[in-house]
């Protein structure tokens, strides 16, 4: 029975989140022990300090910091991606330019060939057919 109860206080004082607030209470108990008194003692009221005038905790401002970070790195590396591809695309433009002019070059070569054809045929395949087919 009495360990029914003590299981229900404790798994109460889980839930509720109270766990956390005494937890703050014995780490600054726990630094004290080991000769950091002082520092035990300002790192809450500093937090606190910090959280009353800015809103956010410490590491709330730290994780901010980093994720600036990380994205000016992400957008400088972008940049480094997108430059290098630039000239990469603008080196292959300047080798398919002359591909390209010589394949318009043939291309109208050969158009003017078929016209040729096309004008020779026209001009000594005309006949008149063999038989005339008009009535007499």
């Amino acid at each position: 029975m009495i360990n029914k109860n003590v299981i229900l206080i404790i798994s109460g004082l889980f839930l509720s989140g109270c766990l956390a607030e005494s937890m703050t209470l014995v780490q600054s108990g726990i630094g004290a022990s080991q000769g950091r008194a002082l520092q035990s003692a300002v790192s809450p009221a500093l937090s606190f300090g910090v959280k009353q005038a800015t809103g956010k905790f410490p590491v709330e401002h730290i994780i901010v910091r980093e994720k600036e970070r990380l994205a000016k790195k992400a957008t400088d590396f972008e940049k480094q991606v997108i430059s290098n591809y630039k000239t990469k695309i603008s080196g292959s433009k300047k080798l398919i330019k002359p591909l390209k002019n010589n394949l318009d070059n043939k291309l109208a070569k050969i158009n003017s060939n078929f016209i040729k054809v096309k004008t020779f045929a026209a001009e000594n395949f005309k006949h008149n057919p063999r038989f005339s087919y008009k009535v007499r």
